[in-house]
């Protein structure tokens, strides 16, 4: 056994030996410096400027909405005060067609807004991404506020109140933001809390807007293929920006029924299941 264990140490040795000497030339040589070189990838960085640069176009695109915002609110509530309203459906005018009016006439300026903002503000900061995609949060943003302004109108009863206040907690909504913020970067994950949040729609245009952003920072922007990606993706800023347009649409059509605020009479807050009462009234008559 020990025989053997010399053997097998022997030739190890001499192999040893004759790789350093095959390597090394011979001659005490010392042997050639191993060492290794990265795989070729292509150079990325990224731009910490664009770390800021959702929350700073957030705001400002916020900023050029207040304006609208206010005319929206000072012009339903006034009509209200003025008992317009009232005149016009008891000429004849159909509460649809009343409403679908409203949203036409003032739904136009938020799409210039939009428009407007959308030109400017995406060669600079968005330059990499699909401009369609850039329009399509900037519309849906304006019309979601749109909707937003129509739902805040019937807890006014007066016109100048509401141009003050309403705009101020349009403001404050955005103020939520705060909290998936961290040294002024988007937070990762919290993938509830932001789905909760967006159904504000300043809180989902914020959202939005830093995701693209960081796509920007690594100079990659933010296109169809990957409008998907990662865990809160920009597609889904855009649904409930959708979501939202729908929702405050129906909102505001339902409180502007059950809150009177003085002007008119107010239905029954459970209005809307009469549609489903009158036929089991009916039967149970009949």
């Amino acid at each position: 056994g020990g025989g053997g264990g010399g053997g097998g140490g022997s030739d190890s040795e001499a192999l040893i030996a004759a790789l350093t000497q095959a390597l090394g030339g011979g001659g005490g040589e010392d042997l050639p410096v191993a060492y290794g070189l990265p795989y070729p990838v292509p150079p990325s960085s990224h731009a910490a400027f664009f770390d800021l640069a959702g929350p700073l176009v957030g705001l400002l695109v916020l900023f050029s909405l207040l304006l609208p915002v206010a005319a929206v609110l000072r012009a339903l509530v006034a009509e209200k005060e003025a008992k317009l309203r009232e005149a016009l459906l008891i000429g004849g005018a159909g509460r649809g067609a009343y409403f679908s009016s409203l949203l036409l006439s003032h739904g136009a300026a938020f799409l210039l807004v939009a428009l407007l903002s959308s030109s400017l503000i995406a060669p600079s900061c968005f330059a990499h991404s699909d401009p369609s995609l850039v329009r399509a949060l900037f519309v849906l943003f304006a019309l979601a506020s749109l909707c937003f302004a129509f739902a805040l109108a019937p807890f006014f009863s007066s016109a100048r109140l509401a141009a003050l206040v309403g705009p101020l907690a349009f403001f404050l909504t955005s103020q939520l933001f705060n909290l998936f913020e961290r040294d002024g970067s988007l937070l990762e994950g919290a993938v509830r809390a932001k789905a909760l949040a967006s159904l504000l729609p300043a809180m989902a245009f914020y959202l939005g807007a830093s995701q693209m952003a960081q796509y920007e920072g690594s100079q990659q922007g933010v296109t169809w293929g990957s409008v998907h990606e990662g865990p809160f993706p920009l597609s889904a800023s855009l649904a409930f920006l959708a979501l939202d347009t729908l929702l405050y649409l129906a909102l505001a059509y339902y409180l502007d029924a059950v809150l009177a605020n003085g002007v008119g009479t107010a239905r029954s807050p459970l209005f809307c299941l009469d549609a489903f009462r009158r036929p089991r009234a009916r039967a149970a008559a009949a």
